[in-house]
């Protein structure tokens, strides 16, 4: 078998994906050509569509802990560290989002409060930070990149939210095993 194109093939796939998504984002925002020429493109205000605590839950608790456990627990191979690289794409993502709000009951509050989207920048510079250091597996750079993640989680949780409750939601997924704590799947 042909592991060096299959794995070439893999790695691609993201790349198309995203390139994919880049180019609609583009015919999206830029409009029709009468539109932009008469700059009267009105962008629909983006709405939520799950609460905060749902993103924070399903997506910054299972992103982050991969990082974090991949600090403790140093990936092995090179499918580990893209493990760990995705989910700090996806946090990166996700701070993003938090600025949108949610629909929860405080959840706009938030939103509008003064320090709430820098806590969520600082979480997407820190992602990213982490996706670079996990790209170059570099495992001093994730640890302290993980520091200042965890010390900018707590922070928001203390200015926002002290009692972080999940209120019932699951936190952790099936697919997580103990080969791969905190990671999307068990790699080969």
């Amino acid at each position: 078998m042909d592991t060096q194109g299959h794995n070439a093939r893999v790695r691609s796939i993201p790349t198309v994906r995203a390139s994919g998504v880049l180019a609609a984002l583009a015919v999206l925002m830029a409009g029709t050509p009468a539109q932009a020429q008469q700059g009267s493109l009105a962008v629909a205000p983006i709405r939520p569509v799950v609460s905060v605590n749902v993103l924070m839950v399903k997506f910054v608790d299972q992103a982050a802990d991969a990082i974090w456990t991949a600090a403790v627990k140093p990936p092995k191979s090179a499918c580990e560290w893209e493990q760990v690289e995705y989910r700090a794409t996806q946090l990166a993502t996700t701070g993003t989002l938090l600025k949108v709000g949610g629909t929860g009951p405080k959840d706009m509050l938030w939103r509008d409060s003064p320090g709430w989207a820098e806590f969520a920048d600082h979480m997407t510079d820190y992602a990213l930070q982490a996706a670079q250091a996990a790209t170059r597996k570099d495992l001093p750079a994730l640890k302290a990149v993980g520091d200042k993640l965890i010390l900018n989680c707590e922070a928001c949780h203390r200015a926002f939210k002290p009692e972080i409750p999940t209120q019932g939601i699951a936190t952790h997924l099936a697919h997580t095993s103990r080969s791969a704590e905190g990671l999307i799947t068990t790699c080969r």
